[in-house]
């Protein structure tokens, strides 16, 4: 999974733009491509989260999809084992 932060957030649309850690083009990312773990949360994301994600097909053309943010992000299995 890629890493970046959330750069532009549009409340009001539900959509925003991701810069990868890595560098490249920044992402599109379509609150229907957030996963949230805690209910109390919704699929909004804020600027400056960092974020990991998948890069996806959607109607229009890639984008992020599976955006979760790092402090909800599952922990490897791998990773998990080695604690």
């Amino acid at each position: 999974m890629a890493i970046g932060t959330v750069k532009v957030w549009s409340k009001g649309n539900g959509f925003g733009w991701i810069a990868p850690d890595n560098g490249g083009h920044r992402v599109y990312v379509h609150r229907s491509g957030v996963v949230r773990r805690d209910p109390e949360r919704s699929a909004w994301l804020e600027v400056g989260e960092k974020v990991e994600y998948q890069i996806g097909q959607r109607p229009k053309g890639l984008a992020a999809i599976n955006v979760k943010t790092v402090e909800t992000a599952a922990v490897p299995v791998e990773a998990a084992a080695e604690a």
